[in-house]
């Protein structure tokens, strides 16, 4: 959480120059709703950056350059060249540094491992949408961008997940999941999309929530034991909705 803390800090900081700025008159004064679409898109655009998800980055960027296009003279280059510019941009980051961002989350988490194409699993198309149905290992990751995503999650040992989903649609399932022992992680990390996981109801759920303009939904409940296995859920949302589903 220490990078979502520094991007708000970030936001907070802007904010507060605009603010003593605007006063002076150094800057116009913006209309209410105006502020808050750019704060909001200025949080995405440095938290995409900071945790190096760049099509979040710089689509946020594109979209704060469309609502600001006349103070920044660019009204050539919108909407949609900007947009487009933006989107390609994001892709191209995001292929090249995806090495250094699967180190970055091992080294700071020690928990999450990127899934590896060439391992012996297979990869569906239905209807336009991915299916991965694969056998996996201890630690599970899945990422979509754009386009939808079904993960069904094959493991006789399952300890820890991680899930990121941005501009898209990302359904995971954990029906066929076998824990390791008595304990699990999920984290699931949303951004201008929907997630959607199911989850066996035989689990015990310890559940954390962070949320920035999203919505967080719990449907249903689980019918586990005492004594039933642990699993620690942390949900984040910015920009779209993540839900949960007991099944």
């Amino acid at each position: 959480m220490k990078k979502k803390s520094i991007a708000l800090g970030i936001v907070l900081i802007l904010l507060a120059v605009y603010l003593v700025v605007s006063r002076l008159g150094f800057a116009p004064a913006l209309p209410f709703f105006t502020i808050v679409f750019t704060l909001i898109l200025a949080y995405t655009t440095i938290k995409g950056f900071v945790k190096l998800h760049f099509t979040e980055a710089f689509l946020s960027l594109a979209i704060l350059g469309c609502i600001h296009d006349e103070l920044l003279h660019i009204e050539a280059l919108t909407p949609w060249t900007l947009l487009l510019v933006g989107l390609l941009l994001g892709i191209a980051f995001d292929m090249m540094f995806k090495g250094v961002r699967s180190r970055r989350k091992n080294k700071d988490r020690g928990m999450f491992m990127e899934w590896d194409s060439d391992n012996g699993g297979h990869i569906e198309w239905e209807s336009d949408v991915k299916v991965e149905d694969i056998p996996d290992g201890e630690t599970v990751h899945v990422e979509n961008t754009f386009g939808s995503k079904s993960k069904y999650v094959n493991s006789d040992a399952f300890s820890k997940a991680h899930i990121e989903n941005s501009f898209g649609e990302c359904n995971v399932y954990f029906n066929n999941a076998i824990l390791a022992g008595n304990h699990a992680q999920i984290h699931a990390e949303n951004s201008f999309g929907e997630t959607n996981l199911y989850l066996p109801r035989t689990w015990r759920i310890r559940e954390r929530q962070e949320s920035a303009f999203g919505t967080i939904n719990i449907h249903g409940r689980n019918d586990a034991e005492e004594g039933a296995p642990v699993v620690d859920l942390m949900l984040e949302c910015s920009f779209g909705e993540l839900n949960v589903y007991f099944e």
